[in-house]
């Protein structure tokens, strides 16, 4: 593959490219499904290919091939070559690149039980062992359950024309479990979810009493919890909706490509104060084990650790080549490909808000009537608008400085750059357990999120009555 993808590149030169890349990838996975007793799916899929990209004049070129044959990458340079001149007519914005890294290295990450060293047999066991701790655990109230797990291995080579040739290997592993209870009246979920950048050891890791039994009985919790009011309040984010927040509302928005199409509202305000000063938040991909982490992004460009936010003021943006050029920016290494047919865009990784110094204990005694939001499921937000929505699986009233009865159906909805100033508190803890799939322009990729708990002053509450 190493010689493929470097014979792609010197041909490119002598064709006339101002700069190209060759990514030639190779990925494998499994998932598996158990749902209500019994063996429900079972899926495997691989494929490989190849994805040529080039800079000529003013244009970008990209062509792939589902074939690693020599002809067939020649074809898919000859392509890339054809479409960048054809659109040179049609491009009002020139394209342009930063200077890349002539890198030559090799990122080998090993996982402890490759998946196919467990047999599926010892898999789906596993899954139906949850099942039947979590349905034991909620006993008739449990009316749907399902447990899923799925691996996957992928393998690639990236080469360019700046001398670059860079091979990586990483494993990643899931394990997803949903609980759903009613009361004859309403349905309630409770879901619990691992992932780790590794293989099929996650299965040995994770035991059902916090895994399956878990999310058991937050579903059997919240039938008996009330609705949440509606209104405004002093909330406290668990540190699985701090997630949330930094992913959905503040993640996205800090991607260059966003940013330099006008679609941000960060756009133009670098170093400008846009947070409590005792908020800060990064981006870091070079953080061990954890899912989003790699070692060079899908260009080639060394992983490193980016800082967003950092004491409230905006201090930088997640760069690919092209955007770190037109910026005149440094490349961060935040350019991801989630295939070999898709280009690579800037990307988050494990995104989150640094700890601060202030105790969850101390946080709640400073509340007179507030909600503690906790087990973020998921949140969504209008970039341009720089408006978020996300939603709580469970949440408690806070009273008089104490932590109250639980709450279900909650969500909340705020500005951004708002609830970014409103926070008054940050908590001395930390916690990273999200993991997972972040989609963006057809694409996925691995990312998680989390961070503190964080005290935030005057937010919309979504709820079923009156606050």
């Amino acid at each position: 593959m190493e010689d493929l993808a470097r014979y792609i590149c010197e041909k490119a030169k002598r064709r006339g490219a101002a700069f190209a890349d060759v990514r030639i990838l190779h990925r494998r996975s499994e998932s598996i499904m158990v749902q209500d007793g019994r063996a429900d799916k079972l899926a495997a899929y691989s494929d490989r290919g190849i994805g040529v990209r080039v800079l000529v004049g003013r244009c970008w070129g990209f062509a792939s091939a589902d074939s690693l044959r020599k002809r067939r990458a020649e074809r898919c340079l000859s392509d890339a070559l054809a479409l960048a001149r054809a659109s040179e007519a049609f491009v009002s914005d020139p394209a342009m690149v930063a200077q890349a890294r002539g890198i030559e290295a090799e990122d080998r990450r090993e996982p402890e039980v490759p998946p196919a060293a467990m047999p599926v047999k010892e898999k789906m066991s596993r899954l139906l062992e949850y099942e039947r701790a979590g349905r034991a655990a909620g006993g008739k109230a449990i009316v749907n359950s399902i447990v899923s797990y799925s691996d996957g291995e992928r393998e690639e080579v990236l080469a360019n024309t700046a001398g670059a040739l860079v091979r990586t290997a990483v494993t990643r592993a899931v394990v997803t479990c949903l609980m759903v209870a009613t009361d004859g009246k309403i349905l309630q979920r409770g879901t619990e979810h691992r992932g780790i950048a590794g293989g099929a050891e996650l299965l040995r890791r994770t035991g059902a009493e916090e895994f399956s039994v878990r999310a058991a009985r937050k579903a059997l919790g919240l039938l008996a919890a009330r609705p949440a009011p509606a209104g405004r309040f002093t909330v406290i984010f668990h540190p699985s909706i701090t997630g949330l927040l930094v992913h959905e509302a503040l993640g996205h928005n800090s991607e260059a490509d966003a940013v330099w199409a006008g679609q941000s509202i960060l756009e133009g305000r670098l170093g400008e104060a846009l947070a409590a000063e005792c908020v800060s938040i990064y981006d870091d991909s070079t953080l061990p084990g954890e899912f989003g982490s790699y070692a060079y992004d899908s260009e080639g460009t060394p992983s490193r650790r980016r800082p967003i936010i950092e004491k409230g003021r905006l201090a930088g943006f997640l760069h690919s080549l092209e955007t770190a050029a037109r910026m005149g920016a440094e490349p961060t290494g935040s350019a991801r490909a989630e295939s070999y047919d898709c280009r690579p865009i800037p990307r988050m990784s494990n995104t989150f808000m640094a700890p601060g110094a202030v105790p969850f204990a101390e946080m709640v005694r400073g509340v007179e009537r507030g909600i503690y939001l906790m087990d973020g499921h998921w949140g969504y937000v209008f970039v341009q608008k720089g408006q978020f929505i996300c939603h709580a699986g469970q949440a408690r009233m806070i009273e008089n400085g104490q932590l109250g009865e639980p709450l279900r159906d909650v969500s909340v909805s705020s500005m951004t750059l708002d609830t970014l100033r409103k926070i008054d508190a940050v908590g001395d803890d930390f916690e990273m357990k999200m993991p997972g799939m972040c989609g963006k322009e057809g694409q996925s990729a691995p990312t998680d999120t989390g961070g503190p708990h964080v005290r935030v002053a005057d937010v919309v509450v979504g709820g079923q009555h009156g606050g």
